[in-house]
């Protein structure tokens, strides 16, 4: 009886790590994971006042900008929802509430997203993404990731 009783607490236990995954039980592929903005170029020119402290992050639906104070190594993050196009062209990521603003304010170089920003999926591989944004004043923003372990 005592080893029936281990048993099945020992099956409780798996099922509840099962359902516990880090991928929020949603396959997303390549998106997954924490990936470092190597680069931001304007209109095919490199952004001067990038530092090279923003990192993307993809969970499920959930974006998150991160940007790390080099500093002291702490890190402010903006929070938004974030979705695929069907035909996997495209990348919407939506700040939905102004509280989680991707402007941190003076200390942080403006990053080119807005509360609401579609980007072109130029390239997505398990190493290497490039976003590419049209901002309304025609002004091309090209984001280079790789993927951080």
């Amino acid at each position: 009886m005592k080893r029936l009783t281990s048993h099945i607490a020992l099956a409780v236990v798996a099922l509840l790590m099962l359902g516990s995954c880090s991928k929020n039980n949603g396959d997303i592929g390549y998106w997954f994971g924490l990936w470092h903005v190597d680069a931001i170029e304007v209109n095919g020119e490199p952004d001067n006042g990038y530092d090279g402290n923003y990192y993307f992050l993809f969970q499920g639906k959930v974006f998150c900008l991160r940007y790390v104070i080099e500093s002291t190594h702490e890190s402010l993050d903006a929070y938004a929802q974030w979705q695929e196009s069907d035909d996997k062209q495209y990348v919407t990521i939506n700040f939905i509430d102004n509280r989680f603003s991707p402007y941190f304010g003076d200390q942080i170089p403006r990053n080119y997203l807005s509360t609401v920003s579609t980007l072109k999926v130029d390239t997505l591989t398990s190493t290497t993404i490039v976003l590419t944004s049209t901002l309304d004043d025609a002004t091309t923003v090209t984001y280079r990731l790789s993927h951080w372990e």
